[in-house]
């Protein structure tokens, strides 16, 4: 009997030494060049930059724990971007699951959707749920399409084709067909308004079409003279 509880304690104590940390994991994963730089640019409270770091580390080892908590922490406490803050602090919690955080980390999460529901106009945790779920299916999206970058161009590269390929050549402009110069009229002795008129036109009563049309050398309908050119506008 003794012997068969001595087996036990010692199966026991080898399963939990076979299992690291959160903190012990989380050291290790500062030997990343990219995590131990965000850390740094954390001290520095260079928000912006470091977020790129711990995403390129990510990218890099999709495995490291660090950078989600990191992340998380920012963009809780300093942009304030609940939804990526919940969906880093769970992302830790499912890589870190023997976390000394686990608590805290939980209580944080409670107080990111707390927020969240207020942004939303208290729609309550219903809301912030879903998006954290489209925001991991979103996540999910892309790299999926990093991994299929050769059955098809990615989203990045679509784009930057768009701002390199010099835009269609623009027909050129139609000219606008020219003006036809306007016909003139020599005022010939007997001549009148509606005769010249019925002579142009063929209609004598369109004789104030030929007035108007000269209405800067003729002060009134009968100011013509023999030998004066008139102006005919087209009707």
């Amino acid at each position: 009997m003794k012997t068969f509880l001595l087996f036990i304690l010692c199966s026991l104590l080898l399963t939990g030494c076979g299992q690291k940390s959160g903190a012990t994991l989380d050291a290790a994963d500062e030997k990343d060049s990219r995590v131990s730089k965000g850390l740094e640019l954390v001290q520095q409270k260079d928000w912006d930059d470091a977020v790129k770091q711990f995403d390129a580390a990510l990218t890099k080892n999709p495995e490291l724990g660090r950078p989600d908590l990191e992340l998380a922490m920012i963009y809780h406490q300093q942009k304030k971007n609940y939804v990526r803050a919940v969906y880093h602090y769970e992302r830790y919690l499912e890589k870190r699951p023997l976390t000394e955080k686990r608590a805290l980390i939980q209580e944080w999460i409670k107080q990111a959707k707390v927020s969240l529901a207020g942004e939303v106009g208290g729609a309550g945790g219903d809301v912030a749920g879903e998006l954290v779920r489209l925001t991991r299916e979103n996540n999910m999206l892309r790299k999926q399409l990093e991994t299929a970058g050769g059955a098809s161009a990615s989203p990045a590269a679509s784009v930057k084709t768009l701002l390199t390929e010099p835009p269609p050549a623009r027909p050129a402009p139609v000219a606008a067909p020219a003006p036809k110069p306007a016909r003139t009229y020599t005022v010939r002795p007997g001549d009148t308004l509606s005769r010249i008129s019925g002579a142009v036109y063929g209609d004598a009563s369109q004789w104030k079409k030929i007035y108007e049309a000269n209405r800067e050398q003729m002060k009134t309908e009968t100011d013509i003279q023999i030998g004066q050119t008139l102006a005919i506008p087209s009707l």
